[in-house]
């Protein structure tokens, strides 16, 4: 774009942006897939549980790959429903270890076999050498290190692996919380990654219709939808009547929405610079290049 020199190159972006999308796939596939209401995050729990039981909630979490908010939630959810149940340490009167209950267990068992098959379907377009390379460069990106925890009894019936580090929806969704994490320390919470992610696409595009700017962020129409109403508001983007369709409504930065994005661009190239500081470059253009493959439609 000759008018708007300050909108780096794509690639820039593409770690974060491929993370979040790879992270869509995945969650995609899960409710396509896994009965009975089980989320992703309720399942790491029963997981990491049966593996490493009369663990304590902070060691929980961190095994799950939970930040401390959500790990208590969904303890203290999967408490009340009976699936876990909390007892005091024997080694410390003040500490709560945690165990799975038999409901737990039986609901574990039950999810297991449709978990695998998620983590089958979004690594299949990779094949096996390239799922092995894609779970190494994951590791990398979380800061997840591979450990083979005690207890080796539920992974051979579920068909899940023991070691947490080599299930690719672990991964995918601990590396995308580091984007996270490293968003809101550089950016803050406005623009969030997928605010951002509007006001570039129209700053590459201006005038396309929402149904295509949803199509090129890799997002659903309905989030999109509230995205745009969002800037709208806040005056960074302008909606106007298609002069050839009047159904249409075609979708452009307003001026504030170019300041925007002059001012937290620099932020935002550093957030995935540090994403991916412990890549090569070569291992930085092949993690992209996996993750495109599993996120192509």
């Amino acid at each position: 774009m000759a008018d708007w020199p300050l909108v780096p190159d794509e690639e820039a972006f593409a770690p974060g942006s491929l993370l979040r999308t790879a992270q869509q796939v995945h969650d995609r596939l899960w409710q396509e897939l896994v009965p009975g209401g089980c989320t992703s995050p309720q399942f790491a729990v029963l997981h990491r549980l049966a593996l490493r039981p009369g663990i304590d909630q902070r060691t929980l979490g961190e095994a799950a790959g939970l930040d401390r908010a959500t790990g208590a939630e969904l303890v203290a959810r999967l408490e009340q429903s009976g699936l876990i149940r909390r007892e005091r340490a024997a080694a410390d009167a003040r500490r709560n270890s945690l165990r799975l209950t038999v409901a737990g267990d039986t609901a574990l068992r039950a999810c297991a076999p449709w978990v695998a098959q998620v983590q089958l379907r979004l690594t299949a377009p990779l094949g096996d050498a390239g799922t092995g390379r894609i779970l190494r460069l994951l590791r990398t990106v979380a800061e997840v290190a591979t450990g083979q925890p005690v207890g080796q009894e539920l992974p051979e019936i579920v068909g899940l692996p023991a070691d947490p580090s080599r299930i690719p929806g672990h991964l995918v969704r601990v590396a995308h919380q580091r984007h996270t994490q490293f968003w809101t320390a550089a950016v803050g919470e406005r623009p969030t990654s997928p605010q951002y992610g509007v006001l570039y696409r129209l700053a590459r595009e201006p005038g396309i219709d929402q149904t295509t700017l949803a199509d090129r962020i890799a997002l659903a129409k309905a989030p999109t939808g509230e995205i745009v109403k969002r800037l709208v508001a806040r005056g960074e983007v302008l909606r106007d009547v298609d002069p050839g369709d009047a159904r249409r409504r075609l979708l452009t930065l307003s001026s504030q929405g170019r300041q925007v994005l002059r001012d937290v661009t620099p932020a935002v190239l550093r957030v995935q610079e540090e994403l991916t500081a412990e890549l090569t470059a070569d291992e930085r253009r092949e993690l992209l290049t996996l993750l495109r493959r599993i996120t192509r439609p």
